[in-house]
């Protein structure tokens, strides 16, 4: 996914990319992309500066951190940044994520990581088939959401007894 800087007018250029999870290297445990991930950029240049913001969407199939069954889920990310064009004996780290420092005789620059990157940070830290998942019976491993189980909850510590008389 590279941005062709000559290929920018100063009013405004519109991009489109769509790569697949696989040539992106995303390989994440409990998530399967189900299609490419699609992106949409405008960039505009402005003197040595060139502004890109855009979206990033696609769909996924997470595993619920409750019951365990997989779910379809709709993943879209905002993406911007700006590259700053200076001199080849200028050039220096930036420390700032949303903006690149690249020489004056760059003529492209490779969006891939910063996709990624955005698609990792949209994931959910614990996915949920829905928010009134029951998940998995800590005893027998029924799925609560389809039937419901017999068991008994744990008989809590006999140690803490003591504390609970407390809140009694």
């Amino acid at each position: 996914m590279k941005v062709d800087f000559r290929q920018i007018k100063p009013e405004g250029t519109e991009f489109k990319y769509s790569e697949s999870s696989d040539d992106l290297d995303l390989t994440v445990a409990g998530v399967e992309f189900l299609g490419p991930i699609e992106v949409e950029l405008s960039g505009s240049k402005t003197g040595d500066e060139l502004i890109f913001q855009g979206s990033i969407s696609s769909k996924a199939e997470l595993e619920c951190a409750r019951c365990l069954d997989r779910f379809e889920s709709e993943l879209s990310s905002r993406l911007q940044f700006v590259v700053h064009l200076i001199e080849i004996n200028q050039v220096q780290d930036s420390a700032d994520d949303d903006f690149v420092v690249l020489p004056k005789t760059a003529q492209e620059y490779d969006i891939g990581q910063r996709v990624r990157e955005a698609i990792i940070l949209e994931l959910p830290l614990k996915p949920l088939c829905s928010e009134t998942c029951l998940g998995l019976c800590p005893m027998c491993g029924t799925n609560l959401n389809e039937s419901g189980c017999d068991c008994m909850p744990d008989k809590t510590d006999e140690r803490w007894e003591s504390l609970k008389e407390l809140f009694d």
